[in-house]
């Protein structure tokens, strides 16, 4: 996600933010890839990915920036249309050194702590007396990161978070302040919008501001609710869930837990359901309820969701909002 602009002389040396090969001179030069998500890119890394993203065209044109979608899990991510980026979770085979190096350290940890290694082979999709890949390890870190980085700005009447996380999917946080924004949907106005203020322009003004610090011990909902045709999955308050209730979305399972575990589990339900996606040329024919925005998060009825077995230490609420 670098525009190609004058870089240093040939005899600098770079290494290559995924694979860590030396390179020389300039962005997009014999001997350097373009940059690629704010960092250095060699060649052969820089082609690896060069498909990996595509365009969805859902914000205003003038605008210089674009919503893109990872075309291997889904994750979506903001960038100006001019440069180039790359997914905020998927490493690839290329991957070595630095870019693993988080999922290293995770993996470390997990002997001593037994509820973070049942959701990184959850995440991963191994048994408990498989090897977790450490390339899993670093995408589960990477898939966490962003969830935080997302719900730190998420509140009530916004949908469709989307951002640009500089560091991710090498580091496992924000590595600088570089970035594209965050966006949503602003469900009252059903219009996208960076999320610079605390509230939208054109509606009247919503407070909320959050420290995801501050909430990681606190008490988070991961829902379940249920549309015509399509399950919608995501977290948030009891206000959340109880807008998809009056859009006129079924309740089918409300989960309570630890915010952060919430959060976690979110990202290893979002990779188990990657491939049951509702494509998004599709979306809109299904006149899904406003509060499922742009709808992110939605798979077909049919695909087998249990929110228990992705947060086996949560507490079922569902029947503090059955009607």
């Amino acid at each position: 996600m670098t525009r190609q602009v004058k870089g240093p002389s040939h005899s600098t040396e770079r290494a290559c933010v995924n694979c860590g090969e030396t390179v020389h001179g300039r962005a997009n030069s014999r001997y350097r890839g373009p940059d690629i998500a704010w960092f250095v890119h060699c060649h052969p890394c820089a082609a690896l990915v060069a498909g990996q993203m595509e365009p969805l065209g859902l914000l205003p044109a003038d605008g210089g920036a674009d919503i893109f979608r990872c075309r291997n899990c889904g994750t979506h991510r903001i960038c100006h249309t001019s440069w180039r980026t790359r997914c905020h979770i998927c490493l690839d085979d290329r991957s070595s050194g630095l870019a693993l190096a988080a999922g290293e350290r995770l993996l470390s940890r997990l002997s001593h702590e037994a509820a973070l290694a049942d959701q990184v082979r959850r995440f991963a999709g191994v048994t408990a007396t498989d090897a977790i890949p450490v390339r899993a390890a670093a995408e589960f870190q990477a898939a966490v990161a962003l969830g935080e980085e997302l719900d730190r700005r998420r509140r009530d009447g916004w949908t469709d978070l989307a951002g640009d996380v500089h560091g991710l999917p090498w580091y496992s946080e924000r590595q600088g302040t570089p970035s594209h924004g965050t966006w949503g949907v602003h469900a009252r106005c059903g219009s996208w919008q960076p999320l610079r203020s605390r509230s939208c322009p054109v509606c009247p003004p919503e407070p909320g501001d959050r420290s995801f610090a501050a909430l990681q011990d606190t008490s988070y909902l991961l829902y379940l609710v249920r549309h015509r045709g399509l399950l919608k999955f995501g977290v948030g308050g009891a206000r959340r869930v109880r807008e998809h209730l009056l859009a006129g979305a079924e309740l089918v399972e409300v989960v309570e837990g630890r915010h952060a575990d919430v959060i976690a589990a979110e990202a290893i339900l979002k990779r188990q359901k990657r491939e049951a996606a509702v494509p998004l040329r599709k979306w809109r024919t299904w006149r899904m309820p406003v509060s499922f925005g742009a709808g992110t998060e939605v798979v077909r009825v049919g695909v087998q969701i249990r929110l228990a077995d992705v947060m086996p230490e949560g507490r079922n609420v569902t029947d503090r909002f059955a009607r």
